[in-house]
């Protein structure tokens, strides 16, 4: 009896524990909430080391967001491979050492270059809704769940696609065998690593991985703090995933990973919508990318699910309408016309972008040249236009469209690697919020890429195109961007991490390289400005103080922002021949080339 008593004793305090955990991760998500966190979770962090984050180089550039993952792919060339194999080195080490941002449980959307058939290909990583998932499945009596309880449970994880997808890559394009591209990122895991300054951040910023058993043995000390900067760490268990991913390219959907993520997920007291025939039937998508001349270059992007290639596109064809170069980057004519160009992309965005398996995404019509002059006219260059909406367009099988608003989170990273062979990649992937779901399956966390979805299917009996479906994928912002010059000479790739705001950032450097001829070094310190709709909302560091002042002149509804871009960029000086590299000032990346 003693022994019964001591027992429920335990687990009475067990359970008190719980609790106390669960209450601070509410708390200060509360917290979080009122800063915006769902349109920019992730903290800077400056790098020390400056000079790490330019390179020059005649053979090949790879520009990632850490040294360790870049120095793995470098390695890969130099044993033969081409930039498809170096691409997922950096990537399955960027999942050891940036677990917060990218991983085996995420998704992502890559662009290849092949320089011997001078040909483009788009490959679709991104995740799946359960098919058990139901357009009211982020409601609770007809009311929208809480987005908090949302992103830490099981119903937010999709299905995981982004080392499938890579493994079709690889099987299409790789050069080396899959088992030594994976190596590096095995023996990281496995012999240690040391905590960066942006992990440490994030684990200090991100509560809800708090009340996960597993993370907090892997990333916290025995007080429960945080490991500080340079703490050496080991993470067997995803050693030992990437040992069966190394042997099994598909096991993340098919095999003994696949399993041990239905187990995790059927452990939760959430109700776990996933079952094992959607990790087995998710498939990668082979996607033509979608291309559009500006000024006498032309810029390749994804197509949707991702809004990110139309986006990017249609900022870019409204402002083909104004000499941007005769008024210069610091003019603040040049601020406001951007800030009101992003403002109808992202208006279209909101009603149009979806899942095209699911709904008809007017692809061709929202960039054709008539439509996107007829935007332009709802600018004006002397003051902001405070009621922008969707451009009218019918859409086959629905008349009646109503936008969302749902922007997906920013933990994502971005990777542009060009080989000594002339081939390229572009290549973004997240798992959505800063560590993702915060649940952990074999050493790696879970994405929570269903919150990207509208939380409503219907809004004033109207279809909202980017709810919720069995088998769907959720809209993005992913934006892995090539461009080619008038010779259709590959020069450059761009991407970004930044949640919904990853448009503004890769639009921004590629006017700042095509149009304003600006340096690595003052496009990676160019302060941010983007608007999503309603405001404009501009980086809150001294440089953006004055732009803020005359937008405001301009009738903009100004908002100060701390705007966490990971720009990695790669681009042909076109007087020497040589490939530059950039990485963003405001995270950890590095440029490497030779």
């Amino acid at each position: 009896m003693f022994l019964n008593c001591k027992r429920m004793l335990v687990n009475i305090l067990k359970s008190v524990l719980k609790f106390l955990i669960l209450l601070s991760f509410i708390l200060s998500f509360q917290k979080l909430y009122a800063k915006d966190y769902r349109s920019n979770p992730e903290i800077g962090s400056f790098s020390v080391n400056k000079t790490e984050k330019i390179s020059t180089s005649k053979n090949y550039m790879i520009v990632c967001a850490d040294k360790r993952a870049a120095i793995a792919a470098e390695n890969i060339i130099k044993m033969g491979g081409n930039a498809i194999d170096a691409a997922i080195a950096a990537q399955a080490v960027l999942s050891v050492v940036e677990p917060q941002s990218s991983g085996l449980g995420g998704g992502g959307f890559l662009i290849y270059y092949n320089k011997q058939e001078d040909k483009i290909y788009g490959w679709d990583g991104r995740e799946t809704a359960p098919s058990n998932a139901t357009k009211n499945m982020f409601l609770s009596d007809n009311k929208k769940i809480s987005f908090l309880k949302a992103v830490s449970s099981g119903i937010s994880v999709g299905v995981p696609g982004l080392f499938s997808m890579l493994a079709d890559v690889h099987i299409n394009h790789g050069n080396i065998k899959w088992e030594t591209i994976i190596n590096p990122a095995i023996n990281i895991a496995e012999k240690g690593f040391r905590v960066s300054k942006r992990l440490n951040k994030m684990l200090s910023w991100a509560p809800h991985i708090k009340t996960n058993e597993l993370a907090r043995e892997l990333y916290f000390d025995l007080s429960g703090n945080p490991h500080s900067e340079g703490t050496f760490i080991k993470n067997m268990s995803l050693a030992n995933s990437l040992k069966i991913l190394s042997s099994d390219p598909y096991s993340i959907n098919k095999g003994i990973i696949s399993n041990n993520i239905l187990l995790t997920l059927n452990k939760l007291s959430d109700k776990n919508l996933l079952t094992k025939k959607d990790l087995n039937d998710w498939s990668s998508i082979k996607r033509i990318p979608i291309c559009k001349y500006y000024r006498e270059h032309k810029i390749c992007g994804m197509p949707p699910p991702t809004s990110g290639g139309i986006g990017v596109l249609q900022i870019l064809g409204i402002l083909e309408n104004y000499e941007l170069n005769k008024l210069g980057s610091k003019n603040i004519l040049s601020k406001h016309l951007f800030a009101e160009a992003s403002r109808l992309s992202y208006a279209d965005r909101d009603a149009y972008i979806a899942d095209p398996q699911y709904f008809k995404v007017p692809t061709k019509k929202l960039l054709s040249d008539n439509y996107l002059l007829e935007r332009n006219k709802l600018i004006s260059i002397y003051y902001a236009n405070k009621n922008v909406k969707e451009g009218k367009i019918k859409i086959q099988g629905s008349n009646i469209i109503s936008p969302d608003h749902q922007s997906e989170l920013n933990s994502t990273t971005h990777i542009s690697i060009i080989d000594h062979q002339g081939n390229a990649v572009s290549l973004t992937s997240s798992i959505e919020f800063a560590f993702g779901s915060g649940i952990i399956s074999g050493g790696f966390f879970l994405n929570n890429q269903l919150t990207d979805f509208s939380f409503v299917p219907y809004k004033d009996n109207q279809i909202v195109a980017n709810s919720v479906q069995p088998k769907k994928r959720p809209r993005s912002s992913m934006s892995p961007t090539m461009i080619f010059d008038r010779s259709n000479t590959f020069i450059g790739a761009i991407g970004s991490p930044g949640g919904s705001r990853i448009i503004c950032y890769v639009t921004e450097a590629i006017i700042n390289i095509i149009d304003y001829n600006l340096s690595a070094e003052e496009i990676i310190n160019m302060p941010h400005i983007c608007s999503r709709n309603m405001y404009t909302e501009i980086e809150n560091i001294s440089s953006g103080d004055s732009i803020a002042i005359e937008l405001k002149k301009m009738g903009h509804k100004i908002k100060r922002k701390d705007m966490t871009s990971g720009l990695n960029i790669l681009w042909k000086d076109k007087n020497n021949n040589f490939w530059h590299g950039a990485s963003d000032s405001r995270r950890e990346g590095v440029a490497i080339g030779n």
